[in-house]
């Protein structure tokens, strides 16, 4: 599993039940991942605030350290998004009307738009492939997130319930291979991810990745003028270049 940094799949239709079991998964285990994610698969729209802390190497410390951000979500199905993000990475916003993609540095007061295709899945992994941009939860929010994590894991395990915050919990743990996953859900009527980590092995170093869910709000009504960017006064457009672009002839490498 990736651990990107946001998604919206989930608003393009209902997940599809698992096709396959290891003998080692708990059936109780995966009756709560697909209650969660037939119930994220059934909106239109969504918002939530997405709090992520995760290891990344810094060349000046000769470390991992750990950097912190939090992105506020706004989504509605199938073809507009709004990311507001804060923190190490800076001040960023990303809007998305199905037609163009806009991302604006606050800072540096520029932007860069691209066009884009017409719905929020196909979007997402046109701009990653593209610009390498991640998305919060993209994996987790997937329609296929259940299938995805069975193929995945080597176990998918139904541990004792947690409360996070005066909220009670299911814990899930999934071991693979290369990266293990851990999964809190609310054990309440609406059965929504509270918290997840990715614990990722690579060249014998470990690295984590733990976000955690807050605001959830199912089906609000949010205006399209929302989704629209328009340029502050004063900034300046700037030239989003595709990792995929080749040089041009002669020019340098």
């Amino acid at each position: 599993m990736k651990a990107l940094f946001l998604s919206a799949a989930l608003l393009l239709g209902a997940a599809t039940p698992a096709s396959s079991q290891s003998k080692t998964d708990d059936p109780k285990a995966l009756t709560v991942v697909n209650r969660m994610a037939d119930n994220i698969g059934a909106l239109h729209s969504c918002t939530f605030r997405l709090d992520v802390s995760h290891d990344e190497w810094n060349d000046d410390a000769g470390m991992l350290v750990k950097l912190n951000n939090s992105h506020e979500v706004f989504l509605v199905g199938p073809d507009k998004m709004l990311v507001n993000t804060t923190g190490d990475a800076g001040h960023r916003g990303f809007w998305y009307d199905g037609k163009d993609a806009y991302s604006y540095w606050y800072g540096e007061n520029n932007y860069g738009r691209v066009s884009a295709p017409p719905t929020i899945t196909a979007m997402i992994e046109r701009i990653h492939e593209d610009y390498g941009v991640d998305f919060p939860a993209a994996d987790l929010l997937s329609p296929t997130f259940v299938d995805d994590l069975i193929a995945q894991s080597e176990s998918i395990t139904f541990l004792k319930p947690v409360r996070i915050d005066d909220q009670d919990c299911f814990h899930i743990a999934a071991k693979g291979t290369d990266q293990d996953m851990e999964l809190w859900v609310s054990n309440d009527a609406a059965t929504l991810p509270v918290k997840y980590l990715f614990r990722t092995r690579e060249k014998g170093q470990v690295t984590e990745y733990e976000a955690t869910f807050s605001g959830w709000k199912m089906n609000p009504d949010l205006p399209t003028t929302l989704f629209r960017f328009t340029p502050p006064p004063g900034s300046r457009e700037v030239r989003m270049v595709s990792r995929n672009e080749k040089p041009a002839a002669g020019g340098k490498k």
